[in-house]
């Protein structure tokens, strides 16, 4: 089963997974498509899609899972260099780090631009895996996915309660496939798991 995700998502929760479904579906291979933005399920380069947007026009068949939160992250020895911002005023005197090519990162691209009030980026980065190690290299302050930001003891998130956004998490397969007995135990498995994790998914 061919599943299209995000790196952020494949990586730090999917993957830890991957040992309880082969031990309950043994004859079942899993092959991860990881790319910023989702493969098309409707031209079958993938069975199952994980994101952050719904069906849409490609009449995709599928549920909601859960919630995906995002928070601002800094390292501990930048916070200590520079402190952090709490007012907004002061994001401008903090090195903030964009996004390029923000067509996959949209959402968060501008949920980022709204808080700091643009102030200007020293760097953009277009994947999150490199902007998650610019932050842990405390290079600067960066929108992350709780989900990433908060595995890494080195990283704070910045005023949690009040910098905060969410965005709803969609597992999507192709009408003709949905009741193939490979993607329905997959597509099970993981929304099961999905109601387990909500808590670290969502971030809070």
């Amino acid at each position: 089963v061919r599943i299209s995700t995000a790196p952020g998502i494949a990586g730090h929760w999917l993957v830890p997974h991957v040992p309880g479904f082969h031990a309950e579906y043994p004859g079942l291979e899993l092959e991860f498509v990881t790319e910023s933005w989702p493969a098309s399920v409707r031209r079958r380069e993938a069975d199952i899609v994980i994101r952050l947007y719904g069906p849409g026009e490609e009449n995709l068949i599928g549920r909601k899972i859960g919630r995906l939160g995002v928070g601002f992250y800094a390292s501990k020895d930048y916070a200590a260099k520079f402190g952090l911002p709490s007012r907004r005023e002061e994001w401008a005197e903090h090195t903030i780090l964009g996004f390029a090519g923000s067509s996959a990162h949209q959402e968060l691209s501008r949920w980022s631009a709204h808080v700091t009030r643009n102030a200007p980026s020293f760097i953009r980065f277009s994947s999150q895996t490199d902007t998650v190690h610019a932050v842990r290299s405390g290079i600067g302050i960066a929108a992350l996915t709780c989900l990433t930001g908060d595995r890494y003891p080195e990283l704070l998130r910045i005023s949690p309660e009040k910098l905060y956004s969410a965005t709803d998490i969609w597992l999507l397969a192709h009408p003709d496939l949905k009741d193939t007995p490979p993607v329905r135990a997959t597509m099970d498995f993981l929304t099961a798991k999905a109601k387990a994790d909500r808590t670290k998914l969502a971030g809070r």
